[in-house]
């Protein structure tokens, strides 16, 4: 039998439901994740508004591959692939800024070090 964990690192789409819809979405468009209560907002390349869907951030951590990934804040998590810039304490992906919060900061500052 198989680990989940395996598979989940290989996995490289979700299914979400949005506007009573099962969505497949492509973890490579995936910009950046924002969370509001027990919504999520998935911001996709190419697409001028966010999908939302009735799962919280916490939930849609778990599902996503760490290498691809990371939290930077209560309320966002990223595409690391996708970011633009960084500065002391926001990252900027295409025309948003994403602030990173106290708690993550050193996590992600870790994991920006193990790719430079």
């Amino acid at each position: 039998m198989k680990s989940l964990k395996n598979d989940n690192n290989k996995r490289n789409f979700l299914f979400i439901k949005s506007e009573y819809k099962l969505i497949k979405i492509n973890l490579n468009d995936v910009l950046f994740l924002s969370g509001l209560r027990d919504y999520t907002q998935i911001y996709i390349k190419g697409k001028a508004s966010p999908l939302t869907t009735l799962q919280n951030l916490k939930e849609f951590e778990s599902k996503l591959p760490e290498d691809n990934f990371i939290r930077v804040h209560r309320s966002y998590i990223v595409a690391i692939n996708h970011i633009d810039t960084i500065s002391r304490n926001e990252i900027s992906i295409g025309h948003s800024t994403i602030p990173i919060g106290n708690a993550y900061k050193a996590a992600f500052d870790e994991m920006i070090a193990k790719h430079s």
